[in-house]
């Protein structure tokens, strides 16, 4: 697949998957634009893809919060004048425990990252 000139944007982008998919896009040519939480975790993840070229941008960012998207999009727009690809990735397990031991706000968290995050 050649993705020359093409533009992606990868939430979840600091490790496992995202941060397979963001090699794997940067090895076919898009430039990339990868979002986590964890700026250290960021950069960690662009040391160990190693483009230096201008192709890979890192945002820290929380997917849940509406003005970090809009200001992660728009990053990535005037970054790279386009978005071809958005791979919404990003997602928490939450806290582990017995449905009538959790509490309201550790579901809505994990439902604001897994469901409505962007």
């Amino acid at each position: 697949m050649d993705l020359r000139d093409k533009a992606a944007l990868v939430t979840g982008g600091a490790g496992g998957i995202g941060e397979a998919a963001a090699g794997a896009l940067l090895a076919e040519g898009a430039k990339v634009a990868i979002v986590d939480i964890s700026a250290a975790a960021l950069a960690e993840t662009a040391a160990a893809l190693g483009a230096e070229d201008g192709r890979l941008l890192t945002i820290a960012a929380d997917v849940s919060k509406e003005d970090d998207v809009k200001a992660y999009v728009q990053a990535t727009v005037d970054a790279f004048g386009t978005i071809d690809v958005f791979f919404n990735n990003a997602g928490i397990e939450g806290r582990v425990a017995p449905l009538v031991e959790q509490e309201v706000e550790d579901l809505d968290r994990v439902l604001a990252v897994n469901v409505r995050g962007s």
